[in-house]
């Protein structure tokens, strides 16, 4: 599979993620499993990225916010709301979950 550059503002919003990805995996009552089934990834891959041992890529991070949303996991304030913000700058528009 292809790798894309990615800019800084990206690397720092996937870093952020993956130190945070298994706490709101367990506000989400989910297995490594079951997240990897919803964004098209194996458990294996899912701790992977979790202990920072696989890249998370820009699609999967995109995936993980989705599933995040519709979980109704993420929060429309503070770290949740910046996270969001900076993703929709970055493909140039607002990201509403």
């Amino acid at each position: 599979m292809p790798q894309f550059v990615q800019s800084e503002q990206q690397k720092e919003l996937i870093r952020t993620l993956v130190q945070e990805l298994p706490a709101y995996r367990k506000k989400m009552h989910m297995s490594q499993a079951e997240l990897g089934e919803a964004v098209g990834k194996s458990r294996q891959k899912i701790s992977e990225m979790e202990r920072g041992a696989a890249p998370l890529g820009w699609d999967t991070y995109l995936a993980i916010l989705m599933v995040l949303g519709a979980r109704g996991v993420l929060e429309p304030r503070g770290r949740d709301a910046e996270r969001l913000s900076a993703t929709g700058k970055i493909i140039g528009g607002r990201i509403r979950l």
